[in-house]
């Protein structure tokens, strides 16, 4: 796979590193679909939980988010930094456990995008961000999944209403508060 670039925004081309393992990043067609769905949100601030390589959380920042980005693997926490100086994007990145940064949110983020490994219990992990409740009111939740997968989730004990788009092997379905 050919490495990620920002696709359109300050940082517009500039070429991404990936950690040598334990990432995935998004491709270019995901991510230029969820920022044509952003396209007319005020920008605000977003949270990229499962960062891995940053393509999303950076892609944002280049486009005028503020960015937060956070990553449990220190390899990976590296090469973020490399790409955001590479990228010349001002943002917060954080090493550390996802649920447990992501509970220092709560109702404080504009869009939370949220691709964990797929290896993890995907429903889980999204319905732990939807109850740490971080996005605030007419915020966004965006999981990125296998396509074959689709997820149900549940917002105040009610089935939460998703938009489901599926990209080639991906999935983005998005929950709006």
């Amino acid at each position: 796979m050919a490495a990620p670039r920002i696709i359109q925004g300050s940082a517009k081309g500039r070429t991404l590193r990936v950690p040598a393992s334990g990432t995935r990043p998004s491709p270019a067609r995901l991510r230029e679909a969820l920022f044509d769905a952003l396209a007319f949100e005020p920008r605000g601030a977003f949270l990229d939980l499962y960062a891995g390589s940053g393509a999303v959380g950076l892609e944002a920042a280049s486009r005028g988010w503020q960015v937060t980005l956070v990553e449990r693997s220190a390899a990976a926490v590296r090469i973020l930094r490399e790409n955001a100086r590479t990228c010349g994007v001002d943002v917060r990145i954080v090493h550390g456990d996802a649920l447990k940064v992501a509970a220092e949110f709560v109702s404080n983020v504009d869009v939370a995008f949220v691709d964990p490994p797929f290896e993890l219990d995907l429903v889980a992990t999204f319905q732990a961000v939807l109850d740490l409740g971080v996005a605030r009111p007419g915020g966004r939740y965006v999981f990125q999944h296998p396509t074959g997968h689709t997820p149900t989730l549940q917002i105040d004990g009610e089935a939460a209403r998703i938009d489901t788009r599926r990209y080639g092997s991906n999935a983005l379905s998005v929950v709006r508060v």
